[in-house]
């Protein structure tokens, strides 16, 4: 598995627009049941605001609701740049260091450092209710092979909440079912809706109570 570098970071997530699209596609999926209007629909950008609003009755969805970003004045980019930071130092790193890292005030950046300490903190027990699981790859060249398993490029599993919000992303060194399964194991409790797509890796979780010997509702394809 190749090291996710700042240069793979600065061209995954190089605009705040960039994390807020990033949030929308691992919170909810690309066609959603509307609670405006009860129809299936599309939801789109709306420009100048963190929302997306429905194709159909315009009612809005904000990916940052229940989250840390959640009415931050501070940009997307600079929290995503220090949970990136965080999570690269093995010993930790202070909040004087956030600061000249990012240029906000110190009292902003023990603010981030509390808050995403926190928010790791509580994302200690595993996930129940509604929950989305799906795979994404980031940085390397687009060479070669294409699509699922693209050749340079760091496989991540991302597992979320679709209730509170909260987000889990693991980078793997591949998406085999093996792999993917003792992640989920972990971070989702028996009983909970599975969503995912209909690639063949998950579907050994139709028959979860065999292998893992836990009852998972029947998964929800989207």
């Amino acid at each position: 598995m190749e090291k996710y570098t700042i240069k793979d970071f600065q061209k995954d997530f190089p605009t705040d627009e960039a994390c807020l699209d990033w949030l929308r596609h691992r919170r909810y999926p690309e066609v959603i049941e509307c609670k405006g209007c009860g129809r299936e629909a599309k939801y789109y950008r709306i420009k100048a605001r963190k929302v997306y609003g429905c194709e159909h009755c315009g009612y809005q969805i904000s990916p940052t609701a229940g989250t840390i970003f959640h009415k931050s004045r501070t940009c997307l980019t600079t929290w995503f740049y220090t949970i990136y930071l965080m999570a690269q130092t093995r010993g930790g790193i202070s909040a004087k260091q956030i600061e000249r890292e990012t240029g906000v005030t110190y009292k902003t950046a023990w603010r981030m450092c509390k808050q995403i300490r926190s928010m790791l903190d509580e994302n200690l027990d595993p996930m129940d209710g509604e929950v989305e699981i799906d795979e994404s790859y980031f940085g390397g060249r687009r060479k070669g092979k294409r699509g699922r398993g693209a050749e340079g490029k760091t496989a991540v599993l991302g597992i979320a909440d679709r209730q509170n919000g909260r987000i889990e992303a693991h980078a793997v060194p591949n998406t085999k079912s093996k792999t993917v399964l003792a992640i989920i194991g972990k971070e989702v409790q028996k009983g909970a809706q599975i969503y995912t797509d209909e690639y063949a890796v998950y579907n050994p979780l139709r028959y979860w109570d065999t292998a893992m010997k836990e009852s998972f509702t029947p998964i929800t394809s989207t």
